[in-house]
């Protein structure tokens, strides 16, 4: 099955925090993780945070961030080129930030279910009918039930 993750997700695989076994059984369960380019950045400044917050030590960071693009990880990047008016339009329909708004796109390109960690966004996404399964990492198990 073909996922769509975001980098709250994401830098689960990577770091001790709640959550973290959902989002490794993404990679067990041999999905197809697919995502934005913009991942990349998004883990990237995820790793920065947690790294000058002391939440990890600074040497994690940068395997964290070489790591990401293999495709043990992600199976392909999508360009956000060729999701940003779709994005805007998004964002614009359900009032939350452009970069959020690039994985939305991204799921209903691929037709794909999105996975993501802030309920919120989904349930925005969700309230203005937008025709996007979104998954809160905290039900994954549901994932494979439709």
């Amino acid at each position: 099955m073909i996922v769509v993750v975001e980098p709250g997700v994401a830098i689960k695989w990577f770091v001790e925090e709640p959550l973290r076994l959902q989002a490794r059984s993404l990679l067990v369960n041999r999905h197809e993780l697919i995502a934005p380019d913009i991942l990349i950045a998004g883990v990237a400044e995820l790793a920065w945070q947690k790294a000058t917050a002391g939440e990890i030590a600074l040497d994690q960071a940068e395997p964290i961030v070489r790591c990401i693009g293999l495709p043990s990880f992600i199976s392909a990047f999508v360009e956000s080129s060729r999701l940003r008016n779709r994005a805007l339009a998004l964002a614009l329909q359900c009032g939350r930030p452009v970069h959020e708004c690039f994985y939305a796109a991204c799921a209903e390109a691929a037709s794909a279910p999105l996975v993501c960690c802030d309920e919120t966004f989904l349930a925005a996404l969700s309230g203005e009918d937008i025709a996007i399964r979104g998954v809160p990492l905290s039900r994954i198990h549901e994932l494979d039930a439709a």
